[in-house]
């Protein structure tokens, strides 16, 4: 699980998930010191990644008839995503 640079301090997984799905702003606050984070240039590969396949997939899955396998799938990666994430101090480029 993903801990706070500045305070080592844990973040929970559900304040992850809920970040996740908010894109709005890059950065997050640490629960515990209020310190600004953000997510590493790998998180962001990987969440721009997951955004880029997940329309793909339903495509095929719609194209094949395999939807319910599709939505099984889908919500289990968005339920197991919070722990792929890293944070950093510093704002790091996608690419």
């Amino acid at each position: 699980m993903t801990h706070c640079v500045h305070c080592k301090g844990k973040l929970p997984w559900s304040f992850i998930f809920k970040r996740l799905l908010i894109v709005k702003r890059s950065d997050i606050q640490c629960p515990s010191c209020h310190q600004t984070l953000y997510f590493t240039s790998r998180s962001k590969g990987i969440l721009f990644g997951t955004t880029i396949l997940i329309p793909v997939l339903f495509v095929l899955a719609f194209m094949l008839g395999y939807m319910t396998l599709f939505v099984v799938i889908t919500l289990g990666w968005m339920l197991i995503m919070p722990w792929f994430v890293d944070v950093t101090e510093k704002d790091e480029p996608l690419f």
